[in-house]
């Protein structure tokens, strides 16, 4: 634009030499003595003035034209900008990181999506504003202002639930006029970090104790050989023969516990066909209330949309896993209640919620629910709901749990509905 001005002045307005021309010859025919003289005087001074018009209008022609050039770069540079503009707001509204950008005196001058889902304020309430009228100074284990003062750098965990990264936007070596913050959210890598870890300490369980149920069952079947001799020889003696009773019946009991480990310890294959979750699971609420261990004094539910939900699963497998979940269930509420079997689509996924009102489980029991041999009941082996949830990670699936203490529990299992 400067480049233009300069033209404006220099091209349009008539030169100083021009000027005194015409002043001369109109002076000229002015003081001529003849009228023949006079004209010829104006006439010069007209061919002056027309040339000088002719050269006005050309040089006003090629300032029209460099305008509609400058206006054209300008067009197409403020198009690119709001390109940019439109990029970056796109990039900073979908990144997953929660990005913030704090200028030297403190104001928060972006705070995008992830930022306001993570900390949980719209961001309407802190753009523009000082971060420490709505933030404690040191909210992410540092001090903002010490940090904006002096151009410190972090890089560090807070509450083991977010990764925080800080730098500095410099304009030149040792000028910087802002501080950006890049925060993320590792609590579901901190939580598939602990699952792998358990399904890494379950596996070598597994394995230790498929050893040890090898190395059990063969005495063990000894044991309860020579306990049915014992017991078939000692009918005159009463007494004996029912100690002789008392080992074979906790043969069998450990047995049964050594079948399981080696069950729990094999590899599980299952065959999955694509069928109608919803109405397959309104079969397994059929068999359910025809089984014997169906409780009258518990009202059975169900929550299953009526249009079609194919997903891949095997049948059997799962029907195992619900079942036990199901009959927990029912051990939950021994003065009744209302068990609850729900189908939700969730994206890409179906979720299954078993949810009755019985006793609940506390937090320190939720815990240890899927580890192995980990049982709050007199008669169980602790291995009912490791399996279950074996069964569900074979269908590339999870099980959570969520529980209050008299009011009820939530088993959630969520399965892909395509692999």
């Amino acid at each position: 634009m400067l480049f233009v001005n300069r033209l404006s002045i220099k091209e349009l307005n008539m030169s100083d030499q021009i000027l005194q021309q015409l002043q001369e010859s109109a002076n000229l025919a002015l003081q001529s003595q003849t009228v023949q003289e006079g004209v010829q005087h104006l006439s010069r001074a007209f061919a002056l003035f027309s040339e000088e018009a002719v050269r006005l209008k050309g040089a006003y022609a090629k300032l029209q034209e460099r305008f509609q050039t400058v206006n054209q770069e300008l067009a197409i540079k403020a198009a690119n900008l709001s390109r940019l503009t439109h990029y970056l707001n796109n990039i900073l509204k979908n990144i997953s990181d929660a990005i913030i950008f704090i200028d030297l005196e403190g104001t928060v001058t972006i705070f995008n999506d992830s930022a306001q889902k993570l900390l949980k304020i719209k961001g309407e309430e802190i753009l523009f504003k000082k971060f420490w009228t709505l933030f404690a100074d040191d909210l992410f284990g540092f001090s903002m202002r010490e940090a904006l003062k002096f151009g410190i750098s972090h890089k560090l965990l807070y509450q083991k639930e977010m990764e925080i990264s800080t730098t500095f936007v410099y304009e030149g070596p040792k000028l910087y006029h802002g501080m950006i913050l890049v925060l993320r959210d590792i609590s579901e890598k901190q939580k598939l970090q602990l699952i792998a870890n358990r399904n890494d300490r379950m596996k070598e369980l597994g394995e230790i104790a498929a050893t040890v149920a090898h190395e059990i069952r063969n005495p063990l079947g000894g044991i309860r050989g020579y306990a049915s001799l014992l017991y078939r020889d000692l009918k005159e003696q009463q007494n004996l023969q029912e100690m002789a009773g008392f080992i074979i019946e906790g043969t069998k009991s450990l047995e049964k516990v050594v079948s399981a480990v080696l069950h729990y310890s094999k590899p599980l294959e299952i065959q999955p066909q694509t069928l109608d979750i919803g109405n397959y699971l309104k079969k397994i609420g059929k068999f359910v209330k025809v089984d014997a261990a169906f409780p009258t004094n518990v009202k059975l539910a169900l929550h299953i949309p009526d249009s079609p939900l194919l997903a891949p699963f095997d049948p059997e497998a799962l029907k195992s896993a619900l079942l036990n979940l199901i009959f927990n269930a029912f051990q939950a509420m021994p003065l009744g209640g209302t068990l609850t079997i729900s189908l939700l689509k969730v994206e890409t996924s179906c979720q299954i919620s078993i949810s009755d009102t019985g006793v609940g489980i506390d937090e320190e029991q939720i815990q240890n629910l899927f580890s192995p041999f980990y049982t709050t009941k007199k008669k169980g082996n602790g291995l009912g709901l490791v399996e279950t949830q074996k069964i569900i990670q074979a269908h590339f699936g999870s099980i959570d749990v969520r529980s209050q203490p008299r009011v009820g529990t939530t088993f959630t299992i969520t399965i892909p509905l395509k692999r």
